[in-house]
């Protein structure tokens, strides 16, 4: 498939049609989610047999690559006793030159904590909430790493020096893999109960990954992220914790020539690497 075709603006009639195919049902004005870069659409539906669920539609290039099999493999491989949604059904489809994906998943037990990946206020959670998460952080970590999928490849790491020039000519290596969720933000979390969501992305990652990106989604509430460094220090003060900050920096750095969400970011991602990077 010719990777260079465009890919839909608009999912809606995409989400539409899915439901058919899943033989649910929508409710007449429905409300859709659009994701981040406008490659998915979710919204709520009536599975089948009656229950009420989510849909979430995604357009790639091609049926194939790290997302598109990520919410499968998660299901096959991950523990259930990682708190997260059951995935009910999915369907995948092709049509003018571009792929699509559905999955039927049930509904969020959890309260969501923010609607953008940032946080604008404190997160209004509790320390048995924090608990629950380390424990859910540490049980994915403790997963056998999958073979070929990585949430952040040596290759880029390598080339962090483009976006953060102070790293030029430092040992970027990373010594310590570990298994991620890899999109550990405040849209990806909920409340009452803890529910981690998105597994599309997940895979080996710097140990301390996870940590690291809900470190900086929380730069703009610092009593939060105040509270993320004394919950996760174990991992953020290692070695590789470090280096996993300085990931998710030139990460944000490097997104927010693209998005608004990650331009407002950035100039917090610039402070943590000044402090990162400031002599001990």
């Amino acid at each position: 498939m010719n990777s260079s075709i465009p890919l839909p603006n608009d999912l809606t009639d995409q989400w539409h049609q899915a439901v058919t195919f899943l033989g649910a049902s929508a409710p007449s004005e429905v409300a859709l989610r659009s994701g981040l870069g406008g490659r998915t659409l979710s919204g709520p539906v009536v599975a089948a047999n009656g229950v009420e669920a989510w849909l979430r539609v995604m357009a790639a290039p091609r049926p194939e690559g790290k997302l598109w099999e990520g919410a499968a493999l998660a299901e096959r491989y991950l523990s259930a006793t990682i708190p997260r949604p059951d995935l009910l059904a999915d369907h995948s489809w092709s049509s003018d030159g571009a792929a699509f994906q559905a999955h039927l998943w049930a509904l969020l037990r959890g309260k969501e904590l923010s609607e953008t990946p940032d946080l604008s206020a404190p997160a209004d959670v509790t320390d048995q909430w924090w608990s629950a998460l380390h424990g859910a952080v540490d049980e994915v970590g403790r997963t056998p790493m999958p073979v070929g999928r990585e949430v952040i490849t040596q290759a880029f790491i390598h080339r962090m020096p483009r976006f953060i020039p102070a790293l030029e000519g430092a040992d970027l290596t990373v010594k310590d893999w570990r298994t991620a969720h890899g999109d550990l933000h405040w849209a990806n979390v909920t409340k009452e109960p803890l529910e981690l969501i998105d597994w599309e992305g997940w895979g080996g990652a710097p140990a301390g990954y996870d940590a690291a990106v809900l470190l900086a989604y929380s730069l703009p509430a610092p009593a939060t992220a105040s509270k993320v460094r004394d919950v996760f220090g174990s991992l953020l003060r290692t070695e590789t914790g470090r280096l996993a900050q300085l990931v998710i920096c030139a990460e944000i750095i490097q997104a927010s020539e693209r998005d608004d969400i990650h331009a407002r970011l950035r100039p917090y991602s610039e402070g943590l690497v000044t402090e990162l990077l400031a002599p001990q």
